[in-house]
């Protein structure tokens, strides 16, 4: 689980529907709210070229008092990629391309971290912001709300779809799968009745 200090770092801030207790060095505290948050990092390819990269990162907790952020290696491996490097640098892998490169916060410390800028997004471009709207909930709604198990499959079953759909472990409830779980939808109070057997008082 990712976690951020900053409410103002989440892109799309929402109330979990359960809040989650978090065991900290001196107490148990309440987490509440989770959302997306954008950074801005230098990827160094091996011919030392270096170029600039903005990645989402989508199930990010809201954690009050935090006074840093915290990246989980977990999520980054559920994710499906592969971490490569030593006690000088770590490297996560996609498709055999880096997306993430870690270094050691002081030398010799087995804390570490990544040099990166938190992005809002206004400042984020037009593109940015499509590729980020047209993520997980778009292919939902496109793909008639089937359930996370069949959009995590849709890349190997059909064409000209992303290769890598993200599923967030934390995600607003989509309204249509509520309702469409629903019996009958709820009647409004009324105060008529029946005259004779099986009339409609509703």
């Amino acid at each position: 689980m990712h976690f951020t200090g900053q409410r103002s770092d989440l892109v799309d801030a929402f109330k979990l529907a359960q809040p989650l207790m978090i065991q900290m060095a001196n107490n148990i505290t309440q987490v509440e709210e989770a959302g997306t948050v954008f950074i801005t990092h230098t990827i160094l390819l091996r011919n030392s070229k270096a170029y600039e990269k903005t990645t989402c990162l989508q199930s990010v907790y809201y954690l009050n008092g935090l006074n840093t952020c915290l990246l989980s290696m977990g999520e980054f491996l559920n994710d499906k990629q592969l971490i490569i490097g030593d006690n000088c640098q770590l490297m996560f892998l996609r498709n055999k391309l880096p997306v993430l490169i870690y270094q050691p916060h002081v030398v010799g410390s087995t804390t570490f971290w990544l040099n990166s800028t938190i992005k809002s997004v206004q400042s984020l471009s037009a593109k940015t912001r499509i590729v980020y709207a047209a993520d997980y909930s778009i292919w939902h709604q496109h793909m008639g709300h089937p359930g996370d198990n069949i959009l995590q499959k849709l890349p190997e079953m059909v064409k000209e779809t992303p290769k890598l759909i993200t599923i967030p472990m934390a995600k607003k409830p989509c309204e249509a799968c509520v309702k469409g779980k629903m019996p009958l939808c709820s009647f409004p109070p009324s105060v008529s009745q029946a005259t004779k057997p099986f009339q409609l008082v509703h």
